[in-house]
């Protein structure tokens, strides 16, 4: 058990994406996500975590949510904590690059402090906010979609997942905070990936019992974090760099580095 959870762990996922041009083939995105910056574990951490996420020379870094602390029923007098936060990380986030740039949903606790106030913070750091929209990303003609989706519970839910204006043959990778925001997709809507976070992959992992706590309805107790089974999508749920409370069990705080793989056409003979 860790009261100030130091360990930093990479975890590595591949996933074949159907559709996907040979010029996408490796494309890696890193995801970093709940921050939570605060005073335990200290901005160091945060520092370990975006220097690991720079060493894998990233096609995108994205950033899922959660950056500082923040409480629902006593938003005002957490206020100071977000705050500070925003002041310490804000440095770590404006030196994060990737070929493709830095992109950011929302998550609760962006909710309960101020969430256009942390909007406009991460643009200020070249960062882009994604609330239920997508840009394309090129690579010699060949397109993949990025796309970000509100918070599920304060923020406003969108069926297409932020593809309303991306076209169907597209590849898409979906960021979002909350893992729950696959409820609320069309059952029509094509998805090839989805990326979230929240969970803190349960925080703590109990021997035969699972995580504790999830806050989801999705991710299970025997499945907190990594690729979450499900009848709607492919979704991988990171277990976050921060938390809220810093206690840790059987559950490390992870940078997770993701790696697109197309499919490569098999020679034929005749």
């Amino acid at each position: 058990m860790f009261l100030a959870p130091r360990e930093l762990r990479t975890t590595h996922a591949e996933v074949v994406i159907p559709g996907l041009s040979p010029e996408f083939d490796g494309y890696t995105i890193v995801v970093l996500s709940d921050l939570h910056q605060a005073t335990l574990p200290g901005v160091s951490h945060s520092r370990r975590a975006a220097r690991i996420a720079q060493s894998f020379d990233p096609d995108l870094i994205a950033l899922t949510g959660d950056f500082g602390v923040s409480f629902h029923h006593s938003a005002a007098a957490s206020a100071p904590f977000y705050r500070s936060g925003m002041r310490t990380l804000g440095p770590v986030i404006a030196d994060l690059t990737a070929r493709d740039g830095v992109v950011a949903v929302l998550g609760n606790h962006d909710y309960y402090y101020d969430a256009s106030t942390v909007a406009e913070w991460l643009t200020s750091l070249q960062v882009k906010v994604l609330v239920n929209d997508a840009f394309i990303v090129e690579r010699k003609g060949a397109q993949l979609a990025i796309a970000g989706v509100d918070d599920t519970v304060e923020g406003t839910r969108d069926s297409e997942g932020g593809c309303g204006a991306i076209p169907a043959q597209v590849p898409r990778v979906i960021l979002a905070h909350n893992p729950d925001a696959i409820l609320h997709f069309s059952a029509e809507l094509p998805v090839s990936l989805v990326l979230a976070g929240h969970t803190h992959g349960g925080q703590v992992n109990l021997p035969l019992v699972g995580a504790l706590v999830r806050h989801s309805r999705v991710c299970r107790a025997s499945h907190p974090r990594g690729w979450v089974p499900n009848d709607r999508v492919p979704l991988f749920v990171s277990a976050g760099v921060g938390s809220q409370i810093p206690l840790r069990f059987r559950c490390p705080p992870e940078v997770v580095v993701v790696r697109l793989k197309s499919i490569v056409p098999q020679p034929t003979f005749s």
